[in-house]
């Protein structure tokens, strides 16, 4: 099954290439989430091997290209002033060779083809478009649920780039606000909860707390108590 699915995946020509993005400054966490590692092996090494399979270019945004040395990836940086994801996803787009790209991040450690696979088939009937993601409901503090899109694990169109930099330059940087203002399509929760009912591939790693549940390796992990 598993097989097939890779063989259906592979022959769509509309996104070929995937990007994570790996510029974050890890307040949180007290240590650059790239030199993360699981079972002894860097957590971004393993999400690229995931991906290989399924892409025909794997592009990582990071300013620390050492780490990379030996991986078969396109390693680029922010181009224009840091904003957060909004420049990496700018600086991903700008080196990709797919009408698409499926952006994720150094500390979202899975990838699950079936929401690729669910996300191409949407693709299929609404290209050419601005991008395609994910939105689930959130409940906020004052009760009411509201509308969130997920911002990784998505599809940004190659035609993004020009207005990506506008926003960037204007000092604009919610992801989440420029999606629905390009005019986005959106999966409903529902959909790819049928498909992925635990949402485990949305969860980033973001605490030392996070990442000892995720099963990562930290200096010291073992004389604390989370």
């Amino acid at each position: 099954m598993k097989h097939d699915l890779r063989e259906k995946i592979t022959k769509s020509p509309l996104c070929r290439s995937a990007a994570i993005l790996a510029g974050g400054k890890a307040s949180r966490m007290g240590q650059d989430k790239q030199t993360l590692k699981r079972d002894g092996k860097l957590v971004v090494h393993q999400l690229i091997e995931q991906l290989e399979p399924y892409f025909e270019e794997i592009i990582v945004v990071t300013k620390t290209a050492g780490l990379y040395q030996g991986q078969n990836v396109v390693l680029t940086q922010d181009k224009l002033p840091s904003r957060g994801p909004m420049s990496g996803i700018h600086a991903a787009l700008s080196v990709a060779n797919s009408p698409y790209v499926y952006i994720t991040a150094c500390d979202m450690p899975q990838f699950d083809p079936r929401l690729f696979d669910l996300l191409l088939s949407e693709l299929d009937t609404c290209h050419p478009c601005s991008g395609l993601a994910v939105e689930r409901e959130l409940k906020g503090r004052d009760g009411k649920t509201r509308l969130r899109p997920e911002i990784f694990h998505a599809l940004y169109a190659h035609s993004l780039i020009p207005h990506l930099k506008k926003q960037i330059l204007s000092q604009r940087s919610k992801v989440e606000v420029f999606m629905r203002e390009m005019g986005f399509h959106f999966l409903d929760e529902k959909k790819v909860r049928q498909v992925l009912p635990d949402w485990s591939v949305f969860n980033n790693i973001n605490t030392p707390e996070e990442a000892c549940a995720a099963g990562i390796d930290l200096p010291g992990a073992t004389s604390h108590s989370f």
